[in-house]
């Protein structure tokens, strides 16, 4: 894996392989079956003079290249203006192929994951609260078509925030964390297939029959994907319909997924 250079506080050169940003009020947490390893770089951010949860604490106690971020002044957003500054910091000095993983519940740094990725960046934005993140996905479909037909001297049923929907559905088709439905897309008979996703396909099918706990849900296993097939070029949900294709895995209407392992 390609891998950066980092120098901690202590002057001690690390090897950096992905950067996990959290946001430490509204959402606390790190991704299930998220490879945390000693050299990934981890900023949790805080409100002024807020300390990091224990549960959390606990999971990055000892992570070398983990460090609390405090916003100077309080506020609504304070915190989400900190962790924007500070991922458009990071992408601007670390290699483009390190991997962004964005933990909030606030869906408006949908912005910021969506900027990212239009640069070239692998970046996903995750939240312990999908059935909330699906939910208001759906209200903003529905609500968008009797929206075009109405005049602008009326006002919109659910009231005035009418750009949070719109960021949330944009958000749908790219942080693929907020939906469980998986669309077959098989292969058409006249086209050759692509060696290269086949390899990629192939390579983390072993990788996942042999793990003891393979991700369960759907949106733990594109997280998965995408953080260890970063470097091959193919999107996560091409290579999940890739592995359905070939038969390493299911994934049901529930998003619930079942890995098939080799027999011997």
């Amino acid at each position: 894996m390609n891998m950066t250079m980092k120098r901690t506080e202590t002057g001690e050169q690390m090897l950096v392989d992905a950067v996990l940003l959290i946001d430490g009020d509204n959402d606390p947490n790190v991704p299930p079956d998220y490879p945390l390893t000693p050299n990934t770089l981890v900023r949790v951010f805080l409100r002024p003079q807020a300390a990091m949860p224990r549960s959390l604490e606990r999971k990055l106690a000892n992570l070398p290249l983990c460090v609390p971020v405090l916003s100077l002044k309080g506020g609504a957003n304070a915190a989400d203006f900190v962790m924007s500054l500070h991922a458009g910091i990071l992408h601007a000095t670390m290699p483009l192929h390190l991997p962004f993983t964005f933990v909030t519940n606030d869906k408006t740094l949908a912005v910021m994951v969506q900027e990212l990725q239009r640069l070239g960046r692998q970046a996903v934005l995750w939240s312990s609260h999908p059935d909330r993140s699906v939910s208001s996905v759906r209200r903003s479909r529905s609500a968008a078509a009797p929206a075009a037909k109405s005049s602008r001297s009326r006002r919109p049923r659910r009231g005035g925030r009418s750009a949070a929907p719109k960021v949330q559905e944009q958000l749908a088709p790219v942080s693929a964390t907020e939906t469980v439905e998986v669309p077959e897309a098989p292969r058409p008979d006249n086209g050759a297939p692509d060696l290269a996703l086949v390899k990629a396909a192939a390579s983390y099918a072993r990788r996942i029959a042999s793990i003891k706990d393979p991700p369960a849900r759907l949106k733990t296993l594109l997280n998965d994907i995408a953080n260890r097939t970063v470097h091959t070029g193919h999107t996560p949900q091409t290579i999940l319909d890739e592995l359905q294709r070939m038969g390493a895995l299911t994934v049901d209407k529930n998003g619930k997924v079942q890995v098939f392992r080799p027999s011997r």
